[in-house]
């Protein structure tokens, strides 16, 4: 301190300090990649609530552009199911090749074929020639249909067809649960909302199962 002069203060303010700017900036940067992960994670999860919606005319068409679906060009198929985690269990019951690498491929069900097809990277994947189904007898679905488990599917056509020893065997060892009652000769049709086992003979539903 100079004599008669005014005492000079040492103390500089924060925001002139050097160290103060680099955090200001670490801060800034940090916002801001912050701010980049949280569109990311969003964008993100809109495609897992969101997934793109397919035009059926479009796939239909790169599915019949296939030498081998070319003779269903321009014929509707009779169903087309999304194989996915909540369904592949029962799909399994009807095609005992599926396993979870088929998940997000279609099963598009025409009147003597199935196939199996992965739509996004364009490829046929599986087909399965279907035999003509036994004659039904006259009264077949007039029983069926009064059961209370068939509610809300009268006006619907099922697949399937009757359980030999062979194929009931093997369904009974992959899902006892559902086929442990089933005998040799019961009848396995498929709705698009249920799996139900009828004996024709004794007229009784001796499995209903949900699909959804």
């Amino acid at each position: 301190m100079k004599r008669g002069g005014r005492l000079k203060s040492s103390y500089e303010p924060l925001h002139e300090k050097a160290f103060f700017h680099y955090i200001v900036i670490l801060l800034i940067l940090g916002a801001f990649i912050f701010s980049l992960l949280a569109f990311a994670n969003t964008h993100q999860l809109k495609k897992i609530l969101m997934p793109k919606t397919i035009n059926a005319n479009d796939f239909l068409k790169k599915l019949t552009a296939h030498d081998e679906m070319k003779a269903y060009m321009g014929i509707a198929p009779l169903n087309i199911v999304e194989i996915n985690p909540n369904n592949i269990v029962n799909l399994q019951a009807q095609i005992n090749e599926l396993d979870t690498t088929y998940i997000g491929n279609f099963i598009v069900q025409y009147s003597d074929r199935i196939a199996i097809y992965d739509y996004e990277n364009d490829n046929v994947k599986g087909m399965i020639n279907l035999q003509p189904q036994p004659q039904l007898p006259p009264d077949f679905f007039t029983k069926l249909n009064k059961h209370s488990e068939l509610k809300g599917l009268e006006q619907e056509q099922p697949i399937g067809g009757q359980l030999d020893i062979s194929s009931l065997s093997t369904l009974k060892q992959q899902f006892p649960d559902v086929y442990s009652n089933a005998k040799a000769g019961d009848f396995l049709l498929r709705y698009q909302t249920k799996l139900i086992i009828y004996d024709y003979n004794a007229n009784k539903i001796i499995n209903a199962v949900n699909l959804q």
